[in-house]
C-alpha cells in the first residue's frame, strides 16, 4: 500500500513537473513575441513620427 501511495506521489510530482515546464515554454515563447512585435511597432511608429504629417 505505501509502495503504491509513493508511486503515485511520485507520477503526480513528475506530472505536475513536466507541466510546469511547458507553461514556462509557452509563456516564455509568449514574452518573446510580444517583445518583437513591441519592437516592430516603436519601429513603425519612429518611421512614422518623422515623415511629415498632414496638417488637419
Amino acid at each position: 500500500m505505501l509502495d503504491a501511495l509513493v508511486w503515485l506521489v511520485f507520477i503526480a510530482l513528475f506530472v505536475g513537473a513536466a507541466l510546469l515546464v511547458k507553461v514556462a515554454a509557452v509563456l516564455l515563447v509568449v514574452l518573446v513575441v510580444l517583445a518583437l512585435l513591441l519592437g516592430f511597432v516603436l519601429r513603425a511608429l519612429r518611421k512614422r513620427r518623422r515623415a511629415p504629417r498632414r496638417p488637419r
